[in-house]
């Protein structure tokens, strides 16, 4: 029989790369220091989805490995949550003028690829990601599959933080000009997602020691954030969120919060929480900034980090008690039925 093991560290990352997700979107340290939030949310917040993406690796992709029909699962899995978060922000998205103009190929392309809402692109990309590593890794050999993932998000870092260091008008700016009549970012899943659910994969096959995964943790982070300096001031960001050596800390990031392993659960906060905050943290940044003009309490919207604490908050709130939900809920009574034995002997 199998030893079943729980992470806390783990748990408890998930729940604050959550945090660092709305962190992205609302820049909580630009009232105090525009510089710091870049750091804090361009550089050191990137760890947040590709720790979803290794979770993802590390936990479910071995077992649709081998079990494909497991590996389906998931995907219908994901594809439904996908599905309902579509239908939950299209009033939204319709608001904010998302569609205005927009042809069938253009939603397409959101559906498929992009996202229909800002944040929602996090849930094709797994979907496409899941896909593309689950065919390298039946079809190649680790290191193989592994190499391709790795030039595939080479490709990505060219169409994102590095982008501005292809010639302009040069033979490779054509192209990616061309992907990029075929997706906005490349940040998504073909170019993003497998080589994180690839590392997430890898170290369950091997993993290093603490003390290594520790000196290279702290050793990888500071080139992270050299590295997101320095290309800040070259001016070569398309977008930031794909980094060289986001790679490596990655790895030794997961690798040392894999230490935490205990045989018993000790539930500390429901296990779809850091979920359903990153879904609805949209939402309620929109009430909060909502709330603030009726209220006119234009503190929690013009100090960055009072609406940072705001949202957080609300966006906690509101996820645990859906969370909650199902137990807050009446539970149905169903009628007891007597066995047959009884039922004869009342007849008689």
């Amino acid at each position: 029989m199998t030893q079943k093991y729980y992470y806390p560290a783990i748990d408890r990352f998930k729940l604050l790369a959550a945090f660092l997700v709305i962190a992205i979107h609302t820049s909580p340290l630009t009232s105090l220091s525009p510089e710091a939030d870049y750091i804090l949310t361009r550089v050191l917040a990137r760890t947040a989805v590709p720790f979803f993406f290794m979770v993802t690796g590390y936990f479910v992709l071995p077992k649709a490995l081998e079990d494909a029909a497991y590996g389906w699962s998931y995907l219908k899995r994901i594809g439904l949550i996908y599905l309902i978060s579509m239908v939950l922000y299209l009033p939204v998205g319709i608001y904010a003028g998302h569609f205005k103009g927009a042809g069938i190929i253009s939603i397409l392309k959101m559906i498929f690829l992009d996202g229909t809402f800002y944040h929602l692109w996090y849930l094709p990309a797994l979907i496409l990601g899941f896909a593309v590593i689950f065919l390298l890794l039946r079809s190649l050999p680790l290191p193989a599959a592994g190499a391709v993932c790795g030039l595939l998000y080479a490709v990505g870092l060219f169409g994102d933080s590095y982008y501005g260091l292809i010639p302009e008008g040069s033979f490779v700016s054509v192209i990616y000009q061309g992907l990029f009549h075929v997706f906005e970012y490349t940040r998504n899943g073909l170019f993003y997602t497998p080589i994180f659910l690839f590392l997430g994969y890898a170290v369950t096959r091997r993993r290093p020691s603490y003390a290594l995964c520790l000196g290279a943790l702290g050793i990888t982070s500071g080139l992270l954030l050299g590295e997101g300096i320095l290309l800040k001031l070259l001016e070569t960001q398309r977008h930031d969120s794909m980094y060289l050596f986001l790679l490596p800390v990655m790895y030794f990031l997961f690798s040392a919060l894999l230490e935490d392993r205990r045989e018993e659960q000790k539930k500390t906060f429901p296990k779809d929480l850091p979920l359903f905050i990153y879904l609805l943290h949209p939402l309620f940044i929109i009430l909060v900034r909502g709330g603030a003009k009726v209220t006119k309490l234009a503190f929690f919207v013009d100090n960055s980090l009072a609406h940072y604490a705001a949202a957080a908050a609300s966006s906690f709130i509101g996820a645990l008690i859906l969370t909650k939900l199902p137990t807050l809920l009446p539970k149905r009574t169903v009628p007891h039925k007597k066995s047959k034995a009884v039922i004869k002997r009342s007849t008689k």
